[in-house]
């Protein structure tokens, strides 16, 4: 996995904690702490840190990714201002992730293995799929609020299906709240 993830991560613990229990964090999942955005990092190390602040925050890993995601996406876009050029709202951005955004990552991290995500219109909604050797959909749904947050839209995630549930793909139905 990609430092810039690990760096995102320790952006919303210092955020959404403080400073002092990213340094728990670190401690107590067991890794050494220290990453580049362009370095590429066991993916173990994202699960022990996920699990660290899990417990730090007496939240499940689940909720952890989600707040991670969700808090997170502000602090990618912020690495790269750019990505988001021409792109207006949530549904631009999660229509361009695997034809504009993901092409232009693989510049900068050309060895990232980036998931896949499909966005298709369902009337009023957008039927997200998020295909990935990972399965984190947690933060896949958390990126998709966050997303909706950057563009001031709230948005309600409903999952059609999860990998985690024998589905061959993550489905998420995106729809604005009124």
């Amino acid at each position: 996995m990609k430092g810039v993830l690990f760096n995102v991560v320790e952006d919303v613990v210092t955020e959404a904690l403080s400073a002092e229990a990213w340094d728990d964090v670190v401690d107590d999942s067991g890794v050494d702490g220290a990453y580049t955005s362009l370095g590429t990092y066991p993916d173990e190390e994202m699960v022990a840190l996920v699990g660290a602040t899990a417990a730090a925050a007496d939240l499940t890993p689940t909720e952890t990714l989600q707040l991670s995601g969700r808090l997170g996406f502000k602090h990618l876009v912020s690495r790269a201002p750019h990505l988001l050029d021409g792109i207006d709202d949530w549904r631009g951005v999660l229509k361009s992730l695997d034809d504009i955004i993901h092409p232009e990552v693989r510049k900068i991290y050309p060895d990232a293995d980036v998931p896949g995500f499909e966005a298709t219109e369902d009337g009023d909604a957008l039927l997200v799929a998020y295909t990935s050797k990972r399965g984190l959909c947690a933060l896949a749904d958390g990126l998709v609020l966050g997303c909706g947050e950057w563009f001031e839209t709230p948005l309600s995630v409903e999952h059609v299906s999860c990998l985690h549930e024998g589905g061959d793909s993550c489905t998420m139905r995106v729809t604005e709240v009124e």
